[in-house]
């Protein structure tokens, strides 16, 4: 079985950061690479090493903006 990994839609998207907060592994970081023009930093997988593919930043996410799937 291949192994999932966050991705995340930026239309749904808040940039509350609360996958950040809830990955055990600290993979993710709010990052000015997504940044909008309201200057929202977006959540990016920036430790893909260290990625489990646990999912909990997808069960986290409050308005469904994070989908595990295959790279």
């Amino acid at each position: 079985m291949a192994k999932l990994y966050p991705e995340f839609d930026f239309g749904p998207c808040m940039a509350c950061g609360i996958c950040v907060q809830a990955c055990p592994f600290s993979c993710l970081e709010l990052s000015g690479k997504g940044r909008d023009s309201y200057r929202k930093a977006y959540p990016e997988l920036l430790r893909r090493e260290d990625c489990t593919g646990c999912g909990i930043c997808a069960s986290a996410c409050p308005v469904d903006a994070v989908e595990m799937a295959e790279r």
